[in-house]
């Protein structure tokens, strides 16, 4: 029995990587770059550069202060990270506006003005540049039909809540 050489073993293992590295990332429903890719923030964390450029669908929690809209993983996550780890949305001022609409306005009257009551869905096209200061895994820029927030009132008690854009 012949045993495979370290620079040979490393040679397919290189190659492996290659091949895989030019297909679609995971949880993305094409190989063209407007398929949309189904993200977590876990995703993010460990191979954004893998979506940058790509059409990408995230939930979160979304906050507004500084003039910005950033989206965290959970309403815990935001607090207790101290804004860090977030993704910027970018959106034109008149869905900028829509979106602080529909937020509700912090108690505390702290930097971050307004949050979502509930977790929302941004579909867009994501960049893994950060935004700011504010120590973000990259921006999603997209239009007032990709921000879409809950449609009821009170949807976080409701799983089948539908999605409504902001208009």
């Amino acid at each position: 029995m012949r045993i495979i050489g370290i620079p040979i073993l490393s040679a397919i293992m290189f190659a492996s990587a290659s091949a895989s590295a030019s297909a679609a990332p995971r949880l993305c429903t094409g190989e063209e770059r407007t398929a949309v890719c189904l993200l977590s923030f876990g995703d993010l964390w460990g191979s954004r550069s893998d979506y940058s450029g790509r059409s990408v669908r995230l939930n979160g929690y979304l906050v507004s202060g500084f003039g910005r809209l950033l989206l965290y993983p959970s309403k815990d996550y935001f607090t207790f990270q101290q804004a860090a780890g977030g993704v910027a949305i970018e959106v034109d001022s008149a869905a900028f506006n829509a979106a602080r609409a529909r937020m509700k306005r912090s108690a505390a009257g702290a930097d971050w003005e307004y949050s979502s009551p509930c977790p929302v869905t941004v579909v867009g096209t994501y960049s893994d540049k950060p935004s700011g200061d504010f120590g973000t895994l990259g921006v999603i820029e997209t239009d007032g039909a990709g921000l879409m927030v809950p449609a009821f009132q009170d949807p976080c008690s409701l799983p089948e809540a539908v999605l409504l854009p902001i208009p």
